[in-house]
């Protein structure tokens, strides 16, 4: 029983995708939330700073939705593939990011065209216009319907992903595997190559000025005698570059045109790794979380050139803090104190650039950034934004740091009162502070 569907929304800048999937007849109920347990208290709209934010819209197929094999087990699964990857590592760049994931199971290349052409042209498109390969996503008539917010969504993108083709030559695997499927992969070649253009074309029509980065296909079958033949390893790795190359023509003649369209090159990290990258010995082709994460380096090279991962932490500091795109170093480690996460004031507005006064006698830090003004007092659960009083859920206080007294604050403070944003990675253990 399908318990819930896709939702396409913005949630305090990012959207959420709550999904339900249904694999071998079993049923996978999750809520993947972007953004992550954030210890942001909500305020009055009449304090909250509207900021454009960095969007990455994804589409594709399995791979986009972050799908693992066995997640349907799971009490609540959440997904966690590479467009998760790729939106950490805009907040590491210091980019203030939202994401919008719309990865179908088992969606094919011509499935891809019909649901972006579909969004291009203001139309609906029925369930039956998305072709699927080996695995029907449940959520498919939502998903059909949800082509305005699709087109809403390209129209806002700065970045978008797409990962396609895998489903598209699923079909002639075994073939492959036997010896036979390379004239079959030959002909399909030229229908994947139209079909991958016309999706592209339908983005740019939608948004010229968005950077679109698609990916190869990784080889899941790994390079083992005793699991396949020298000959059928040979030709599954002269198919994926087949289907590289065909990828490559697209974006080379996109790009010559002047739109800003890359490939992400996931499948040369898979090659001797892909049985510690899949689920394959399993019988499942999709990554694992070593697989995921390789498939974000692979994007993140593509998109900023490199991939960032915090500092090892010691043992007494719970949490890494990145601060407009550098990490916090600095000898006045975040605090965790009933549950919520503290930070060292004057590091934060200094790295933001922000004005720092000490009243001594009233114990308030008055801090000016642009034209906000925002007072904070010691022990008080009010702070005061450009002159109006606010609620504050847990207060400020003093911090013996070695011999010096520092005013700690929670990571709340930072965003209802100076309009950071503020999002904290429960898989990263990292908070991101941006402007």
């Amino acid at each position: 029983m399908v318990k819930k569907f896709m939702e396409f929304s913005r949630v305090t800048a990012v959207s959420v995708l709550t999904a339900s999937i249904i694999l071998g007849g079993a049923s996978l109920t999750y809520s993947s939330n972007i953004v992550e347990a954030q210890e942001v208290s909500s305020i009055s709209a009449t304090s909250v700073q509207t900021v454009d934010d960095y969007h990455i819209v994804a589409v594709g197929d399995s791979l986009t939705v972050g799908y693992i094999n066995g997640m349907e087990k799971e009490a609540n699964p959440v997904p966690y593939g590479y467009v998760e990857r790729v939106y950490e590592q805009a907040l590491f760049h210091g980019l203030r990011a939202s994401a919008a994931n719309y990865g179908i199971l088992g969606l094919t290349t011509e499935g891809l065209q019909h649901y972006i052409e579909a969004a291009e042209n203001g139309t609906s498109v029925k369930p039956a216009d998305l072709p699927f390969g080996t695995t029907k996503d449940p959520r498919i008539e939502q998903l059909a319907a949800a082509t305005p917010q699709l087109f809403a969504d390209l129209a806002d993108a700065d970045l978008v992903t797409i990962t396609t083709g895998s489903n598209d030559f699923l079909t002639v695997f075994d073939k492959l595997k036997d010896g036979t499927g390379a004239e079959a992969v030959a002909a399909m070649l030229p229908v994947f190559e139209q079909q991958l253009e016309a999706s592209l074309r339908a983005v740019i029509g939608i948004n010229p000025k968005a950077e679109i980065v698609v990916s190869d296909l990784y080889n899941p079958a790994p390079h083992a005698k005793a699991i396949i033949s020298e000959e059928a390893y040979q030709a599954l790795v002269k198919a994926s570059e087949d289907i590289r190359s065909r990828i490559e023509n697209v974006a080379k003649k996109l790009t010559g045109e002047g739109f800003n369209v890359r490939v992400a090159y996931v499948g040369a990290p898979f090659l001797g790794h892909e049985l510690e990258y899949t689920t394959v010995a399993k019988g499942d082709f999709h990554p694992n979380a070593k697989g995921y994460t390789s498939m974000g380096k692979s994007f993140a090279q593509a998109i900023w050139g490199d991939y960032r991962e915090a500092a090892p932490r010691a043992a007494d500091v719970p949490i890494s803090v990145v601060v407009a795109g550098k990490e916090l170093q600095t000898a006045n480690k975040p605090v965790l104190k009933n549950n919520k996460t503290y930070v060292p004031m004057r590091d934060i507005t200094d790295a933001m650039g922000a004005l720092l006064k000490w009243d001594g006698k009233t114990q308030t830090a008055t801090v000016t950034l642009g034209d906000r003004v925002v007072g904070i007092t010691i022990g008080a659960k009010t702070m005061v934004i450009n002159g109006k009083t606010v609620a504050l859920d847990t207060p400020a206080y003093l911090q013996k740091v070695g011999k010096e007294t520092k005013t700690y604050l929670p990571l709340a403070a930072l965003s209802d009162g100076l309009g950071f944003q503020v999002i904290y990675r429960g898989t990263l253990k990292t908070a991101f502070i941006n402007k």
